[in-house]
């Protein structure tokens, strides 16, 4: 204790003394203490009664309150809200569905792989020719042949590759053309993200309606939700949401609905990299009575796809083995050798599974915020190939370029 403290203290304990000491005035009385037998005494009914109102009063009053509270979270929880519409596949430009037409009518009747491979050989004999304008108008022709195909990633490459060259041989035109598809390739990439997004909004909602007993409410958005994951290549999300509606479909007595459901399920995780879950998803399905010649069917194809996963994931790593090889020619100096290993690492990715291809997936939220960047590069794009398009005159394309800077956002 501090000295001023101390005095303090020393202070109150005198005048508190002072008044202990003082005479009691004559009309002052002590307080009168209760005697041992009035406290022990028994109590009056009517203070019994007077009691017991006032307690069960009190528990009427809590109750209500609770009451109040419950019902409150009831309300606040019993509507979760999603976005007024879904979110919008991206719709290509009229220029990207020209050039994609262009590049069909080159390739009668051929799938997006077997183009790639035809337009490699062809960049190919560019590089074997110097021909850097044949180069530049192939890279962007594969481009456009990745966009049609949904590969965002190889497309990016193919269109920064061809923008390279174009911009080495000052061609304005060509400079434009490929920043309008590399506008349209970032807003595709953002619309994927939303569409992502709200697939698994959906698969949320749907998760609390089965929660609450709902399950047939949530069907057809389950199913939703599968249908944009497959279309995305979101395969991981895809299997999550068939094992909702395989629990589902079981608990409400729907065997053959939950036995179709647990297949696709187990398909969905053998083709994708996950053996050991699709193994023990197949040992449940049997514990809860599939078929045993189904379940050796089964069993027989998920073992076909996952040989299938591991030979594509053989082919991958061959085709980067080929791509070190390129890249090791191009610093070298020498292009042409370097382009061959580079055809070979297109044709070592033929056959591999878009499973396989897609078996890494972005969590949604990082989609999201990586999709506001893909927005800023869609509008700087758009940006420079309209102002170029106006300088040569080419209205229309500068007006495409516009309008698809608005859907940026």
């Amino acid at each position: 204790m501090n000295k001023p403290q101390a005095q303090r203290h020393s202070s109150s304990s005198r005048a508190t003394g002072a008044t202990a000491l003082a005479p009691l005035d004559k009309h002052e009385q002590p307080a009168r203490s209760s005697s041992l037998a009035e406290e022990t005494a028994p109590r009056k009914p009517s203070e019994y009664v007077f009691a017991v109102v006032l307690a069960l009063s009190l528990v009427g009053v809590l109750q209500w309150v609770s009451s109040n509270k419950t019902e409150s979270t009831e309300l606040a929880i019993d509507a979760p809200q999603l976005p007024n519409s879904r979110a919008e596949k991206f719709a290509p430009s009229d220029f990207l569905a020209a050039l994609t037409r262009k590049v069909g009518t080159q390739f009668p009747e051929q799938s997006n792989q077997r183009i790639a491979d035809e337009l490699f050989n062809v960049a190919s004999t560019a590089v074997a020719q110097d021909n850097q304008e044949l180069l530049a108008e192939t890279m962007m022709l594969l481009g456009v042949n990745a966009l049609d195909n949904q590969n965002t990633e190889a497309a990016g490459l193919y269109l920064d590759e061809a923008l390279d060259v174009f911009e080495e041989l000052d061609n304005e035109l060509g400079i434009a053309e490929v920043e309008l598809l590399r506008g349209e390739l970032n807003i595709l990439k953002r619309a994927n993200a939303r569409r992502a997004a709200y697939a698994y909004d959906i698969m949320q909602v749907a998760r609390w309606k089965v929660a609450q007993g709902r399950f047939h409410e949530a069907v057809d958005e389950l199913e939703y939700a599968i249908n944009e994951n497959l279309e995305l290549n979101r395969f991981g999300a895809a299997a999550a949401v068939y094992q909702t509606l395989y629990k589902g479909y079981r608990k409400h007595g729907q065997l053959a609905e939950a036995q179709q459901a647990g297949i696709e399920m187990v398909k969905l995780h053998a083709s994708s990299g996950r053996p050991y879950k699709a193994q023990a998803l197949l040992q449940l399905l049997q514990e809860n009575g599939l078929d045993n010649t189904l379940a050796e069917k089964l069993r027989s194809d998920t073992v076909a796809l996952q040989q299938e996963y591991e030979h594509s994931v053989g082919q991958m790593g061959q085709a980067r083995d080929y791509q070190q090889l390129y890249n090791y020619f191009i610093h070298a100096g020498d292009p042409v050798r370097a382009w061959q290993f580079r055809v070979k690492a297109q044709r070592s990715l033929s056959g591999v599974s878009q499973r396989a291809m897609h078996r890494s997936q972005t969590g949604v939220l990082a989609l999201l915020y990586t999709s506001n960047d893909h927005m800023q590069s869609a509008e700087r794009s758009l940006q420079r190939a309209a102002q170029i398009f106006s300088n040569n005159g080419e209205q229309d394309l500068s007006e495409a370029s516009f309008r698809l800077q608005k859907q940026s956002y």
